[in-house]
């Protein structure tokens, strides 16, 4: 790159054939025009002979300088010249440049770089002086604001990168009024976009200095804050906050288990002009807790990141042990209820006073252990959850630690209001947090503990039973829950701990448990394992990472001394987040003093070399009707060639974007796709996912025509129900989970498409979540696979021809990675010739090869950049095993194959 200001070149070294202009001048004037032939009339030419001698006719000189224009024209555009505007247009005064590198500037902290490197050209051009100062602190003394050249202040950009935490406007603006800075200074703010306590003194500052100019970055790149989720009874509520801005947003966020495996996913959906956004991930209380973080997909940010540490895996509970003497203890209350929560948490008995010294989520009080302990109010009054059960203790005398009124003297059915027959449990309403769970209705409950009515409203009702008595009831607490079950916690008053519809209700109950609230050791230190940077990623700590007191830990914002990351104390591990809480991301106000505000888009970069290639075109076109013309050979046919030679630039392409404009009909179809090599994708149905099956068909075939000698044309997307299938070697075909069946022709279609050597591709795309079917059989795909003649399957082997049809591969990823893939576990019929003619996963590998018009990558890859180059080498590789079956199988091909691995 070659750059003469604003002006540069990508290929400098064309330039050198300007020096051969003057070569081309001489070759010019030495080879003059073709004569004119004209009949010879001696009379008139005696007549009009002139008295001088003629001297040899060269060429006009105004026609060599023409053409040595349009070879001027060519060497330049060959040079690829690119203008890019300038920065700062007539400037004089010394710069003063102002960087936000929080954490909210890390998305947009490449192109902030870019910007800055352009505008430190332009103070290098001009001569002038130059500060650069930036926000965030970095646990070491910051660096004095002084003027110097642009040299220094690109060492101090090349040597800056944004930090985990948040930036420190307010302590810059100190800085900067303590600064020996000019009184008059051309000062530019590159903004993060988002407001802070400390913006308006710092604009008050830079206002005394001669104003700023604040560009904020592009709204593509403005920064997401993910906040910490509330547990729900079926899983997680999430929230994800942004700088309010007109225009709506889509985004995903994937809950991610220790290994990097995505264990959820869920969209978030920001309307026109909304600043927060929520959505649920309902997942079962197992997979929760082996949950490690959540991510903001593509965001680059340490706030696009949430840590969760173990105050979200399984909850302890804490059984307050009864007084019995009976001596039965596997007959006890608290028995049925330890043996129903063993798969879901960590259980503990003791006394209350060993059970409080163990800081549980969960406390757990039957009949026979009740207590009216202060503790147990400060408990739940901290976010604990209290799981009660009724009994001849309760029913005798209520307490404060109810979540209802219990009916004066506590009546029991089983007296004077004893039922004829057991009642049975009604099916839980839609609001309760039971809803899903069918009802047992094996289960009768013979005595139970009244509510008063005036007390049971419908949200503190979760169960009921036939009659509409209460079965279960709860309240919130301050930050915890007190739970309620109006029966014993054993089979005494009912049969429901002996059905498994018990397990299954405290499964949903200890979700409440919000176990960071109240767990962990309640002395010493957490001390950093792990530090998060600014774009989101686990590594060493900095040196300037401290200790952090328990008791201070819940109190601490990030900063260079507690960095945000996953720290230890002993066998538990805690995790401090870079958004808190309290984290503001509201729009940079408009009324700062003295600033003006600027896009971060920047200048655009134009770029000449078409243009100048189209203008050198039409001038050749111009000098051939020159030399016709001058030859006399400029008559009616030449003249209308020229004419429409020169036309042709300016109408490229019109016919066919004409054509393009009538759907083609069902005949015109089969005919090009029977006339062109094309790709088809399955119609679902689901515009979405039929444009991203159209867009991943799009990229793959990109890169197989810039990758092979095959050139298919667009993808053409069918219906299995009507279309004709056999014009396709490769079909890809996503599946919903509400797939139907295929009716009885198109499963004959699609099995005669399959015996007649073509390939199908079924792609689930929901390898982030299978998880959470624990083995169970994919609906749709069982549905379509039903309709079809398909042989049995088996796992990839590591020698089939797919692994080595063009490059040699060994994974088979696509946006997701890791899952299964499928093919027929015996392909060697007659009619396959060795070949499967179904693929099948769930990796999504539309999404990794989808591409938009300008050929730019349209979805995130869970594995990046080098995750998705090997799923369009994978991609790939199915393209050439749908066109050339087994002929990487023949052994012909085995030594190369060997030399390539090593072997």
């Amino acid at each position: 790159m070659f750059a003469m200001g604003p002006l540069s070149f990508a290929a400098p070294l064309a330039l050198l054939g300007l020096l051969t202009l003057p070569a081309l001048w001489l070759l010019l004037r030495a080879t003059p025009p073709a004569p004119k032939r004209a009949i010879f009339p001696p009379l008139r030419l005696l007549l009009n002979a002139p008295d001088d001698n003629e001297t040899p006719h060269h060429a006009p000189w105004w026609l060599i300088l023409f053409r040595l224009l349009i070879a001027a024209l060519i060497i330049i555009a060959l040079a690829q010249p690119v203008w890019t505007p300038p920065t700062v247009v007539d400037e004089e005064r010394p710069g003063l440049i102002i960087v936000d590198n929080g954490w909210r500037a890390a998305s947009s902290w490449a192109q902030t770089e870019r910007r800055i490197e352009r505008q430190l050209g332009d103070i290098e051009r001009d001569g002038r002086l130059v500060a650069i100062a930036f926000t965030a602190p970095t646990g070491q003394a910051p660096a004095d604001i002084l003027l110097g050249d642009a040299d220094n202040a690109r060492r101090l950009l090349a040597n800056a990168a944004p930090q985990p935490w948040r930036g420190d406007r307010a302590g810059l603006a100190e800085r900067v009024a303590e600064a020996d800075l000019p009184e008059d200074l051309a000062i530019t703010w590159y903004s993060n976009g988002v407001d802070s306590d400390g913006a308006r003194d710092l604009a008050r500052t830079l206002s005394g200095l001669g104003g700023s100019t604040i560009i904020e970055p592009e709204a593509g790149f403005a920064p997401l804050a993910l906040y910490a989720p509330e547990v729900t009874t079926d899983g997680l509520s999430l929230a994800v906050g942004r700088a309010p801005q007109d225009l709506p947003l889509e985004t995903a966020v994937t809950a991610l288990g220790a290994d990097g495996r995505a264990l959820a996913r869920t969209t978030i959906l920001f309307e026109s002009g909304a600043g927060r956004a929520s959505a649920n991930i309902s997942l079962p209380l197992d997979l929760r807790n082996r949950i490690a973080s959540l991510r903001i997909e593509g965001q680059q940010s340490a706030g696009a990141l949430r840590l969760l540490g173990d105050r979200w895996r399984r909850p302890r509970v804490g059984l307050i042990e009864a007084v019995s003497d009976e001596g039965q203890p596997l007959l006890a209350d608290l028995h049925y209820v330890e043996s129903a929560i063993a798969p879901y948490s960590v259980t503990e008995r003791g006394d209350l006073d060993s059970l409080i010294e163990a800081n549980p989520a969960v406390l757990v009080m039957v009949d026979d252990a009740r207590s009216d302990d202060i503790r147990v109010s400060d408990f739940i009054d901290q976010g604990g959850l209290l799981l009660r059960f009724a009994g001849p203790r309760l029913a005798a005398r209520g307490d404060e630690l109810l979540p209802v009124d219990l009916r004066e003297g506590g009546r029991l059915f089983g007296g004077a209001l004893n039922w004829d027959e057991p009642q049975r449990m009604a099916a839980f309403s839609a609001q309760s947090p039971f809803a899903g769970l069918p009802a047992d209705m094996s289960a009768t409950i013979q005595r139970q503990v009244l509510a008063d009515p005036s007390t049971a409203s419908p949200d503190r009702v979760w169960a009921r039973l036939e009659d509409g008595t209460p079965l279960v009831t709860a309240e919130r607490r301050g930050r915890g829950w007190v739970v309620l079950f109006h029966v014993t916690a054993g089979p005494t008053w009912s049969d429901l701990p002996l059905s498994g519809l018990f397990p299954r209700m405290l499964e949903r109950v200890l979700g409440l448990a919000q176990n960071g609230e109240v767990a962990g050791p309640s002395t010493g230190a957490w001390v950093i394992d792990r530090a998060l940077d600014a774009e989101g990623r686990l590594g060493d700590a900095p040196a300037s990472a401290r200790p952090i007191p328990v008791a201070q830990f819940d109190r601490v914002a990030p900063n260079p001394s507690a960095p945000p990351g996953l720290y230890r104390l002993g066998a538990a591990t805690n995790a401090l987040n870079t958004v808190l809480s309290d984290t503001r991301m509201d729009r940079l106000p408009r009324d700062l003093p003295g600033a003006i505000y600027q896009s971060g888009e920047g200048p655009r970069a134009i770029e000449f070399q078409a243009g100048l290639l189209v203008a050198a075109m039409i001038m050749l076109i111009l000098d051939v009707l020159i030399a016709l013309a001058l030859a006399g050979r400029l008559g009616g046919p030449a003249l209308a060639a020229g004419i429409a030679l020169l036309a042709m630039p300016v109408m490229p392409g019109l016919p066919s974007a004409q054509a393009q404009s009538q759907p083609l009909t069902a005949d015109e179809r089969a005919l090009e796709a029977a006339l062109e090599l094309r790709f088809a994708y399955a119609l679902t149905g689901d515009s979405q996912l039929d444009a991203r099956s159209r867009a991943g068909l799009v990229g793959l075939g990109r890169e197989v025509r810039r990758r092979s000698a095959i050139e298919p044309a667009s993808p053409f997307g069918i219906n299995v129900e009507s279309d004709e299938l056999l014009f396709y070697p490769m079909i890809y075909w996503p599946v919903s989970r509400d797939a139907q069946p295929l009716s009885e022709a198109a499963s004959e279609r699609v099995t005669a498409y399959l015996q007649g050597g073509g390939l199908i591709i079924f792609d689930t795309q929901d390898a982030d979540i299978a998880m959470l079917r624990a083995g169970a059989p994919h609906p749709g795909l069982v549905n379509v696979l039903e309709s079809i003649d398909v042989p049995a399957l088996a796992r990839i082997p590591s020698d089939h021809v797919l692994t080595r049809s063009f490059y040699l591969v060994d994974t088979f990823p696509g946006r997701f990675s890791d899952a299964p893939v499928w093919v027929e576990a015996n392909p060697d019929g007659a009619s396959r010739d060795g070949t499967s003619g179904v693929i099948i996963g769930s990796n999504d590998w539309a999404s990794a090869w989808a591409v938009d018009e300008n050929g730019r990558p349209m979805a995130s890859v869970d594995g990046g950049e080098r995750q998705r180059e090997l799923a369009t080498r994978f991609g790939v590789n199915m393209a050439m095993y749908a066109l050339t079956g087994n002929y990487k199988s023949d052994q012909v091909h085995i030594p190369d194959i060997l030399e390539r691995l090593g072997q």
